[in-house]
């Protein structure tokens, strides 16, 4: 078998469906799909028996996070490439074969990902250096921004770069990844103390220490709409506790990934920033007229001086 698709959802009944239509629409290689429901309290599962017979599922009765639901879908896995797909994507233009065909002629490629295209139709920057505490500086500061073509000053998701090119990067976002089944064995997968967020970097990044290539392939692409799991119900105090729960993930996986990577000066070094930038947050809060915006940033920068002093929750912190 040419192909594994992994698929991890969680309360995206409506678009995981498109996203399935999506692959059923391509002549995609000789494939298995195999889709692992977090316990969606949405009718999912249901819906996969009567719509998709021919889809594994696997049922978990809490959300075990995106890390190790796939790598239970993986463990299951025949197919000589694996390929990550989040269910808020929908595949077009036989993407899944030429991204295959990619991995068929590069034999020094252990991982390649495809053109991301937005819901708006516009390109997504879905490449990105190893993270860093001057990268978090540029972006934080706005240098980024003032400089939007310097490659020193905007390295967060390489905005300096046109994307239109072949090119081996450091990391790729894991919603549509492409990798080589026997890497992903000799790496024992995604590590499962990330609930969410900064796995498919700590990925690449034990990838590229093994001497395989991560590979942004444009000619492959794929739609994908972005933070479906992760939105509120449309009530405002609802989708505020979405955010702080999605941040106390992000904050919790930043530090381990810095730690295990990186060292403990390293994580005490991001803490740090973070902890300056919530405090710059209050600040600006306090003098913004726009209460819509002094609201988000009250809550931003309180949330991160907890996540860098440690008292936001989250599980690997």
């Amino acid at each position: 078998m040419d192909l594994s698709i992994v698929i991890v959802s969680y309360n995206t009944c409506l678009i995981l469906d498109e996203c399935l239509a999506s692959i059923k629409e391509q002549k995609v290689s000789a494939h298995e799909i195999i889709v692992v429901d977090n316990a969606s309290r949405d009718d999912s599962c249901r819906m996969l028996r009567d719509k998709y017979p021919e889809v594994t599922l696997i049922e978990n009765s809490d959300n075990v996070g995106f890390a190790r639901a796939n790598n239970q879908g993986f463990a299951l896995a025949r197919g000589r490439y694996f390929l990550m797909l989040n269910s808020d994507t929908l595949v077009v233009e036989g993407a899944i074969d030429k991204l295959i065909g990619f991995l068929n002629k590069n034999a020094e490629v252990g991982v390649c990902g495809p053109r991301n295209i937005g819901r708006d139709g516009k390109r997504q920057n879905n490449c990105d250096h190893f993270p860093g505490f001057w990268n978090s500086f540029c972006y934080y500061s706005g240098l980024g921004s003032m400089f939007p073509k310097s490659r020193l000053f905007n390295r967060c998701w390489m905005r300096y770069w046109d994307y239109g090119e072949v090119r081996d990067v450091d990391r790729m976002s894991g919603c549509s990844l492409l990798i080589r089944s026997d890497l992903y064995r000799e790496l024992n997968g995604l590590d499962e103390n990330f609930f969410m967020y900064f796995e498919e970097t700590d990925f690449c990044h034990r990838a590229h220490l093994k001497g395989r290539r991560v590979t942004y392939f444009p000619d492959a692409a794929i739609i994908h709409y972005g933070g479906e799991s992760s939105k509120g119900s449309g009530n405002e105090a609802v989708s505020q506790g979405v955010n702080r729960v999605v941040w106390s993930y992000f904050y919790a996986s930043q530090y381990y990934y810095f730690r295990k990577n990186y060292g403990f000066p390293s994580m005490l070094a991001i803490r740090s920033l973070d902890l300056a930038y919530g405090i710059y947050l209050l600040f600006r809060s306090a003098l913004r007229a726009d209460l819509k915006k002094r609201s988000y940033d009250s809550d931003l920068g309180s949330f991160m001086i907890k996540a860098a002093t440690g008292h936001a929750g989250g599980k690997n912190g």
